[in-house]
């Protein structure tokens, strides 16, 4: 038996057993193409409406009121560079409050219900549950599911190659003909074309989807690239007692940060318990899945001046790697045109899916005649 066939059957064979999973990831991951844009609009559906003239909370006003929650971990303020947005309190990574601008009350989460949608869909996509809760099994499934995907795009090329390598062989296997004889033709030229075309994407979705369902891939990058970063964020370090009345308000460092930024989009900090010589603040100039677009930046306590800064370019390869695989995933690293493309490929995969079975349905009815 030839290699072409061996991987033809291997290709049929797994593709057939794994084509539920692989259906049901691809329109889920589809259907998520524009999550985040789509749970903003809810949020901002819910903000409070604020008239023009109305006087905003200080920062030091919003400090004293996030002082009063209880934390386990760290206290934190996020900003919104977004009309009516209510201040975010947080404890690490867990939401305390969402606090109105004006008056400082805890206003009831925003887009709350669109939320849970997005999130209980995000959590079938990736461990096949209905109610949002995490799943071993599920995720063991689809990431078997997304292994054998690899599998099929790396085979898939190797028998798309037409067995003569001369131009209209090729031009056959890159086109779609205005008619097609039957269904059968339609089906068999339809998994070609598009699966060649797709082939790229579909690699890198179902590739970086591997490190979601298993240790290995993180572990195995840790052991090749360097996990140290290139430079270190200056640290904050306990101020001296005689310089404490001289700290800038959080109110002037925030505004030298605006003016720093103009794009931001968001500025988060942390609550500190005793003062320091410089406060860490957490720019991001996207949307919350660029994260190249993102930089922690040290402003002087004293002076209010930024002293340093820390982005992408400085972390480590390992982390810079890890960035790119959670948000090439989603297509999020490359912006609005990423998750597009991204979220166009998972449907079309639908289509390789069902192109797929019915061709196999097909040889397998053939065969029983």
């Amino acid at each position: 038996m030839s290699i072409r066939k061996i991987l033809f059957w291997f290709h049929l064979i797994v593709g057939c057993s794994a084509a539920i999973f692989i259906f049901l990831m691809s329109i889920t991951g589809g259907l998520l193409t524009y999550e985040r844009q789509m749970i903003k609009a809810g949020q901002q559906a819910d903000y409070p409406i604020i008239a023009a003239d109305a006087k905003r909370l200080s920062l030091t006003e919003i400090k004293n009121i996030a002082s009063t929650y209880p934390v386990k971990r760290s206290l934190s303020i996020t900003l919104l560079n977004e009309d009516n947005a209510p201040v975010v309190i947080r404890d690490g990574r867990r939401t305390l409050a969402y606090l109105h601008p004006v008056t400082g009350e805890k206003l009831i989460e925003p887009g709350k219900e669109s939320t849970q949608f997005w999130r209980k869909l995000r959590a079938f996509h990736r461990w096949l549950t209905f109610d949002g809760s995490f799943s071993e099994g599920g995720r063991w499934v689809n990431g078997i599911a997304n292994a054998i995907f690899v599998l099929l795009a790396i085979t898939g090329i190797y028998l798309w190659l037409p067995k003569r390598y001369n131009r209209r062989a090729f031009k056959k296997q890159l086109t779609l003909p205005g008619n097609y004889t039957s269904t059968k033709a339609r089906d068999y030229q339809w998994h070609n074309v598009f699966g060649i075309y797709l082939t790229p994407v579909l690699f890198v979705l179902a590739a970086t989807a591997l490190f979601f369902s298993f240790d290995w891939p993180g572990d195995g990058l840790k052991k090749v690239v360097s996990t140290e970063t290139v430079k270190e964020l200056a640290k904050p370090i306990a101020l001296e007692s005689s310089l404490v009345a001289q700290v800038k308000s959080t109110e002037t460092q925030v505004a030298t940060l605006k003016t720093a930024y103009p794009e931001w989009q968001s500025i988060r900090f942390s609550v500190a318990k005793a003062p320091h010589n410089v406060s860490i603040y957490t720019v991001d100039n996207g949307n919350g899945g660029e994260p190249t677009k993102r930089l922690s930046v040290a402003v002087d306590n004293i002076t209010g001046e930024i002293v340093d800064t820390s982005g992408f370019d400085d972390y480590s390869t390992y982390r810079k790697i890890r960035n790119w695989v959670r948000f090439a995933h989603t297509g999020e690293y490359y912006g609005v045109v990423g998750q597009t493309i991204a979220g166009i490929a998972s449907f079309l995969a639908c289509l390789l899916v069902y192109t797929g079975i019915m061709l196999s349905w097909r040889r397998w009815k053939n065969r029983k005649k």
